[in-house]
């Protein structure tokens, strides 16, 4: 869960304007120090205070109930976003609530299938349901984790769900709700990436080296490096499978697969990375240039275009199916731009004009 980062740095006391406060009694320590930009004493968010910008009359504004996106529907035309007690479903042709999926509590974290028919999400009271997107029926409740669930992956073809849990479990589960052979990592995990083929998971611990796990056999295949993560951290193969690139707590990690072999480590600041699904790009926010979100080609080592106007640092990133979109948020607005040119075609906040 993103937001849960904070946490992590000693600012358990405080809570995001955006989320409700949860009581979470675990140890604060991590191995590094994330640098963030400095918190404005005249307002309780964790991100930085800063002036709306205007919206260009072409930018459709929505106003979701939370600003939590996490996802786009299959057939890239709505908006997923996470609530406290559901998800909402926005339709960007209209800016307006197509659908409310309620939950029977609160959720902390939420995916949706490839395929775009089962909606996961993880609840409360460490369960997991997987959820028909087009009825909001519950098809399965899974239990296993004794700890909450702060990420969910999908298989790349739907027939797989993994969560992640700092139990230093990663569960699978089929779609009838049966839990697999599932992964002993030894030490809390943070992130979850799988790989296009299905055969390969990258695993972030909250302390210690991304680790490759073979799925055919759930046993580890290598150790890539890296110094852990946060519950923000996201591990994302490039849709050709030929690079694994993580936003860990000493910054984006990029690494060719074959070989475990450090690609590219310039950005040492960042709570979100992610590859577009036409493998042409790699997306990567940069806390220290002013929360910039730069598109590069998929080994990040030329930059093909720098978005601005986020106002804080961005900790969600994601393409739509289509790679036609690219959704951000930092926790105040949701923006959504058309990646051809870099243009904002969608603005969520609070209150539109």
């Amino acid at each position: 869960m993103k937001e849960q980062f904070l946490l992590r740095l000693g600012l358990s006391g405080l809570c995001l304007a955006i989320v409700s406060c949860q009581a979470v009694n675990r140890p604060v320590s991590m191995p590094v120090t994330l640098s963030l930009p400095p918190i404005a004493t005249t307002t309780p968010r964790h991100l930085p205070a800063a002036t709306r910008t205007e919206v260009a009359q072409t930018t459709l504004c929505f106003s979701p109930r939370e600003i939590l996106p996490f996802a786009f529907s299959s057939d890239s035309t709505k908006l997923l976003i996470r609530t406290g007690s559901g998800v909402q479903v926005i339709d960007l042709k209209t800016g307006q609530e197509h659908a409310f999926l309620q939950a029977p509590t609160g959720i902390l974290t939420a995916a949706l299938s490839p395929d775009g028919e089962i909606l996961a999400w993880s609840l409360e009271d460490n369960a997991i349901q997987l959820v028909s997107f087009s009825t909001g029926q519950v098809l399965n409740t899974l239990i296993g984790h004794p700890d909450p669930v702060y990420d969910l992956r999908f298989s790349p073809f739907s027939n797989r769900l993994y969560s992640a849990s700092h139990d230093g479990w990663v569960r699978i589960w089929d779609m009838q709700g049966n839990q697999l052979p599932s992964i002993q990592a030894g030490r809390e995990v943070l992130g979850l990436g799988i790989s296009p083929d299905g055969t390969t998971l990258a695993a972030i611990p909250y302390d210690g080296p991304v680790g490759l796990w073979d799925l055919t056999e759930n046993k580890m295949a290598s150790e890539l490096g890296g110094t852990g993560g946060y519950d923000t951290s996201d591990a994302v193969f490039s849709p050709d499978g030929q690079y694994l690139a993580a936003d860990l707590a000493t910054g984006i990690f990029l690494w060719r697969v074959t070989d475990g072999s450090l690609v590219w480590n310039d950005i040492h600041n960042s709570l979100a990375v992610t590859y577009s699904p036409d493998g042409r790009f790699l997306a990567y926010s940069n806390i220290d240039d002013s929360n910039k979100v730069m598109l590069t080609a998929p080994d990040g080592k030329s930059i093909i275009r720098e978005i601005e106007g986020m106002q804080g640092p961005v900790w969600e990133l994601f393409f739509s199916p289509d790679s036609s979109l690219l959704a951000a948020t930092d926790g105040l607005e949701i923006r959504i731009w058309q990646v051809q040119d870099g243009s904002l075609l969608y603005n969520g906040k609070s209150a539109c004009p």
